[in-house]
């Protein structure tokens, strides 16, 4: 990627995740969001879940947005745990007027076949920064910058090739 493609390029991701009628929710998503907060590497900028329920139709749906303090799990807990905050969150997460999560939260639990669901995480890649930063202080430019589905460097050679020979 050239330069000033690369220099542009957000350190941030958007994972979406579907489950199906039989997903097994016992806390295994909240814990492991609670490791990503508390490792440093990511940041959690945004999470928002919506589910239909198989039987009623109706919707449980939260949207939360990180205050940079580990604002993501708690709400969650509370969420998944305690059916009348699950009540409360839905409501104010499907209401919140002027965010555009909530014109999105019910677009997307209209969409939703009953019983399903939908997890989506926004995650700061908080190491991109710090590792852009040494590089220019040490005098060093970004070449390229993507991510890719390798399990060694040898597998990306023609990429590490088209970047070595186009530095600029």
């Amino acid at each position: 990627m050239p330069v000033e493609e690369r220099a542009t390029q957000p350190w941030a991701q958007l994972l979406v995740y579907g489950f199906g009628p039989d997903a097994d929710f016992e806390g295994r998503l909240v814990g492991a969001l609670q490791r990503i907060e508390t490792g440093g590497a990511l940041r959690i900028l945004e999470a928002l879940f919506v589910q239909k329920d198989a039987d009623s139709g109706e919707i449980a749906a939260t949207s939360l947005r990180s205050d940079g303090a580990g604002g993501v799990v708690s709400p969650l807990l509370g969420f998944r745990l305690d059916p009348a905050e699950r009540r409360r969150a839905t409501e104010r997460a499907l209401s919140e007027g002027g965010t555009g999560a909530a014109e999105t939260l019910q677009q997307l639990a209209a969409a939703l076949e009953p019983g399903a669901a939908i997890a989506a995480v926004l995650v700061e890649h908080a190491w991109g920064r710090a590792l852009d930063d040494a590089v220019s202080r040490t005098g060093g430019t970004p070449l390229a910058g993507r991510f890719v589905e390798a399990n060694a460097l040898a597998e990306l050679s023609a990429d590490l090739l088209a970047a070595a020979r186009n530095p600029y």
